[in-house]
């Protein structure tokens, strides 16, 4: 995921997981490309506002990763 964040910012390095997404200038037309990438190579659906902001990408991959393995949230659409 880090890779994919550099890419879209056009970093030559991968972004460090723990900085917070907010401090890497991610607009809202990035946030949205990091909401449908990782999606398609995830099946995970991310919102964008988890892309703006205190949040780190350590902090989205765990999310991601208790949904994969719990399942979508009570309530949510199957």
């Amino acid at each position: 995921m880090s890779s994919l964040v550099a890419d879209l910012l056009g970093l030559d390095e991968p972004c460090p997981a723990d900085l917070p997404l907010g401090e890497l200038g991610i607009d809202s037309l990035t946030a949205a490309q990091l909401s449908v990438e990782a999606e398609e190579h995830t099946g995970v659906h991310v919102p964008l506002t988890r892309f703006l902001g205190d949040e780190t990408l350590d902090d989205i991959v765990r999310a991601m990763a208790a949904t994969t393995v719990h399942g979508p949230a009570a309530g949510a659409a199957a």
